[in-house]
């Protein structure tokens, strides 16, 4: 097993930028992750203004970080229903000064229940070949089980999240195999964190095998209730610990 991402989730506009490449330049394999959603990160707000700081800061680095977005509420319903909400174009569409590469190379849809149970599995297919620079990410738990099955029957090119806590950060206690496997890229979330992230990875190599995964950690890498960049190091860190001893 192969770790192709270690993503750390939810940074906000109290981060340092400069704090965030200090993550990054740990590893390759690092991935930052901003949230996106209607209201609290519209345009106007404090924090919309600090993402797209973050993403112009990319503009002119030469070396190549690993940016995703996960779209929520409103604005993932949009998407999944082939609409590409304004305010997310620009981000959409940045790309590097010196690279032919997108600043967001991965996008995940957060799919409410009334999205996963109502969304168009051939307009949203038709968003993912448009931006077929990106990676999507659909998240895999019981309320997308069937929305998961009818893209992966449109062909639409995807990756999954296992996350049955769907975002809530509850320990997984059993992860899931692969689910299609032979097609889509498959991570892992759900209570990740620095304690618990080697134990997690030791089980989760039992069930996905020779298969390349991800990790996403969000809500334990939090102190106060705020993205805690020290604890993201040590979450890095111990993945990277991991995985050394494995060769």
């Amino acid at each position: 097993m192969d770790i192709r991402y270690i993503t750390c989730s939810d940074p906000r506009n109290y981060n340092k930028i400069s704090n965030l490449y200090d993550l990054w330049d740990i590893d390759p394999r690092v991935e930052i992750a901003v949230q996106m959603h209607p209201g609290k990160v519209s345009p106007d707000t404090e924090r919309y203004k600090w993402i797209r700081a973050l993403v112009d800061s990319l503009y002119i680095r030469k070396p190549e970080y690993n940016l995703a977005i996960h779209v929520n509420n409103d604005w993932c319903d949009d998407i999944c229903n082939g609409i590409i909400p304004n305010a997310l174009e620009p981000l959409f569409n940045a790309s590097s000064y010196y690279k032919s590469r997108p600043l967001v190379q991965r996008i995940q849809l957060n799919m409410p229940q009334k999205t996963a149970e109502n969304f168009n599995p051939q307009k949203l297919n038709k968003v993912i070949e448009y931006y077929n620079d990106k990676e999507f990410i659909i998240q895999y738990k019981p309320t997308t089980v069937a929305a998961v099955d009818a893209l992966h029957k449109s062909g639409a090119r995807f990756s999954l999240l296992f996350d049955e806590s769907g975002g809530t950060g509850r320990d997984a206690g059993v992860w899931r195999a692969p689910v299609y496997p032979y097609f889509h890229l498959q991570g892992y979330s759900g209570g990740m964190s620095p304690e618990n992230v080697a134990e997690n990875l030791t089980k989760i190599s039992r069930v996905a095998g020779a298969h390349d995964i991800w990790i996403d950690a969000e809500g334990k890498l939090k102190r106060d209730d705020k993205f805690d960049v020290n604890r993201a190091k040590q979450y890095i860190q111990n993945a990277l610990r991991w995985d050394e001893k494995q060769r």
